[in-house]
């Protein structure tokens, strides 16, 4: 009992919103994108898949249930919830949505039916391609994949001779877990269930220190990151794209509600706008960036008429 009360209420206070790279939100902005251009576009329907239990990866769960009841099964249990939660405030502003992680007979049969359809695929991480056929400008293209950030290109791993010389490189690449089809009844049978027009499948979650730094780790202060690995499809079982989105968190932070009020729920905005900025690209929409809102304002500012008394 005492555990649910706490879901719900971390639950009830998640609230805010987090953006980085992507552009201004304001009253008339949303990512840089206008309103009311967003506005024309029809609202997509989005299937929300949570990790699986097993694909939950965790270094800090001990600290954060050190002084209270929780077992792993309680920690991962409540950021699982937390980070399905944060996807679906960030998706309500411009998505429908339906969430397979439910109380919910029905849909609990559905999310075990995913689950048997799909598999897990773990791969060294590359920036995401979009492809000719996905209907983008080129530019625009190129735009969305710089805003998912720049993955540093490692070595390929292994021994050879170059110059000369016996070389081995060791394997450093970062590993991404993506979703794929296993048969195509997944989308048979759910997309016109519910209607879906994007299947966003949460493929693994890690709470991992960030740091081998051994004088760092004594000191009980030292860096940790989660990171949410994703992978989207479209409503015919096409992957789209699969990224990692991450956020930083302090070792002093353990408290759990406090980790998913201000961690998970930016880090569901993430994807959330991941998907919102490739669906408003895909469809010619262009962007302003803070700069240009800036230069709009002054243009404003002092394009205004001059005063005049009146008569």
């Amino acid at each position: 009992m005492r555990t649910t009360l706490l879901l719900l209420l971390v639950l009830s206070t998640l609230t805010g919103q987090a953006q980085k790279k992507y552009g201004p939100t304001n009253d008339s902005l949303y990512l840089g994108f206008y309103r009311d251009s967003i506005s024309m576009l029809e609202r997509p329907n989005l299937l929300i898949i949570p990790f699986h239990p097993d694909r939950y990866m965790s270094e800090v769960d001990q600290d954060i249930a050190k002084g209270t009841s929780y077992t792993y099964q309680h920690t991962r249990g409540f950021f699982r919830k937390g980070l399905d939660n944060a996807m679906i405030i960030g998706a309500k502003q411009h998505n429908d949505y339906v969430n397979l992680h439910a109380d919910d007979p029905v849909l609990n049969k559905d999310l075990d039916f995913v689950y048997k359809v799909t598999r897990y695929r773990v791969e060294p991480y590359t920036p995401p391609v979009i492809v000719d056929d996905q209907g983008f400008k080129k530019k625009l293209a190129d735009y969305w994949i710089k805003l998912q950030g720049e993955i540093t290109p490692e070595p390929e791993p292994g021994t050879r001779i170059e110059k000369g010389q016996l070389l081995t490189v060791e394997d450093h690449r970062a590993l991404i877990t993506r979703t794929e089809m296993l048969n195509p009844i997944l989308v048979d049978s759910l997309t016109p269930k519910y209607k879906a027009d994007y299947y966003v499948f949460v493929s693994e979650v890690d709470m991992m220190i960030a740091t081998t730094n051994q004088q760092a780790l004594a000191s009980d202060n030292y860096g940790r990151v989660i990171s949410a690995h994703f992978t989207v499809l479209d409503k015919e079982g096409k992957e789209l794209f699969s990224l990692i989105k991450k956020e930083p968190f302090s070792s002093r932070e353990n408290d759990l509600e406090n980790i998913i009020r201000n961690h998970y729920l930016p880090l569901g905005y993430e994807i959330i706008y991941a998907i919102d900025s490739y669906r408003f690209l895909q469809a010619g929409l262009t962007p302003l960036t803070e700069a240009e809102t800036e230069i709009a304002k002054n243009k404003a500012r002092f394009n205004l008429p001059t005063l005049q008394k009146f008569k």
